[in-house]
């Protein structure tokens, strides 16, 4: 069946993807594959920053938006320069969707201009379109906006939640953060299909691979920010000493790709508080490391740990945590109550605690390190996030959307 008699005949608009080591370009890597093997034919438009992906799609690359930072200061410049830059990309993807007679757009933020390029698309050729929020924009807790950024960015998110058919989030606390300011018949057209992890990706890991080393291993993977900080788990690793100093010598930490002068949180600063927690001896920091090897580093793991910011009504859920979920590797979150990955946690049968129960995190690492417990897995639940599961829920989407 060629593409034109395909019923579905999506565009996917992912602005990052592989061989680009980001978290999106990650997703959307597990994602088109499988749209593949459920029998679609997508079409691909994404950065060229991103590099060549061997894939076998077609993908069309658009240029990346580049303004210096001289033009960047003179009032209204970058406005006019989106504007055309925006029409220039519209051109480009409205060819791409004639020549392959295209019926759906599925547009991955972020970044948002894959959802505002996607807005466009509907308003003015009639397209079907569904937007994903894989973090809220407008209402995002890291980012301060005010005055005239905060009014230009809620107007681009309204229009792109105006112009869908369907917006896709992550969980439920974060569409529930986002529609809550527009009209309740919103809702109607919200759907959450979470984070995805392939099996297939993971390594054989054994004994051998371990090495002989009786030391019990615990990693963080991903980067810190000043909100999001390794503190408390140093704190708690420093009472483990205290109440159990026999273990210092058998407990490795290590700490992948948690440094980077982009995030705001350097080496130094992961030295240091290491450092004033008195637990160097047992630290490790590991410059990142790529997607096939931070899986491999969840398989080599006795301990998996997720951190989120202490926020209230925190509306994230990380990629990085379903990742973690697929390695069968124990996992303890600290995070707020209630979160998205407290309850996902929960309901996996691992651990997860809040910023207030030290003591509670410093008992369970000690039951875990002495093996006097393990986590009992909800196979069934893990399945949800499974991609062919996720895959499944999307193609319903399409489905729903395209009244097929």
């Amino acid at each position: 069946m060629n593409n034109n008699q395909q019923p579905i005949r999506p565009l996917c608009l992912s602005f990052y993807t592989p061989p680009l080591n980001r978290p999106q370009s990650i997703l959307i890597g597990k994602m088109i594959p499988s749209w593949m093997n459920y029998g679609l034919k997508p079409v691909i438009v994404s950065l060229e920053s991103c590099g060549q992906w061997q894939i076998n799609a077609p993908i069309y690359q658009i240029p990346d938006f580049k303004i210096n930072k001289y033009l960047n200061q003179i009032p209204g410049v970058r406005n006019i320069l989106e504007k055309k830059y925006y029409q220039k990309i519209f051109n480009i993807t409205k060819k791409v969707i004639k020549k392959y007679n295209l019926n759906i757009i599925f547009s991955f933020a972020n970044p948002q201009v894959s959802n505002i390029l996607g807005a466009m698309l509907k308003e003015k050729i009639g397209i079907k379109f569904i937007a994903h929020f894989s973090d809220p924009w407008y209402d995002h807790p890291y980012k301060s906006l005010s005055g005239r950024e905060a009014q230009r960015v809620f107007a681009l998110e309204k229009y792109i939640i105006d112009q869908s058919d369907k917006v896709i989030f992550t969980n439920q606390a974060a569409e529930k953060l986002v529609i809550k300011k527009y009209p309740v018949v919103y809702l109607a057209k919200t759907g959450v299909i979470p984070h995805c992890y392939d099996s297939k990706d993971y390594p054989n890991v054994n004994n051998i691979n371990k090495g002989e080393s009786i030391r019990f291993i615990i990693s963080h993977i991903g980067s810190f920010y000043p909100e999001r900080n390794p503190a408390l788990l140093f704190k708690a690793l420093k009472k483990v000493m205290i109440i159990k100093p026999e273990l210092k010598s058998e407990i490795k930490l290590n700490l992948i790709g948690g440094a980077g002068n982009y995030n705001g949180y350097k080496l130094e600063n992961l030295k240091q508080m290491a450092q004033d927690y008195e637990i160097t001896d047992m630290v490790e920091i590991i410059p990142p490391v790529s997607y096939e090897e931070s899986l491999r580093q969840m398989k080599l793991s006795d301990l998996l740990v997720v951190i989120d910011a202490d926020i209230k009504d925190s509306p994230f859920l990380s990629s990085k945590v379903v990742d973690y979920a697929g390695s069968l590797t124990p996992i303890i979150g600290i995070t707020p109550a209630d979160s998205p990955t407290d309850k996902m946690l929960a309901k996996l049968g691992h651990y997860s605690f809040n910023y207030g129960q030290l003591e509670q995190l410093t008992a369970c690492l000690i039951k875990l390190i002495t093996k006097q417990m393990k986590p009992q897995i909800n196979q069934e639940y893990l399945a949800e996030y499974d991609v062919k599961n996720t895959t499944k829920k999307l193609i319903g989407y399409f489905q729903q959307v395209l009244n097929i």
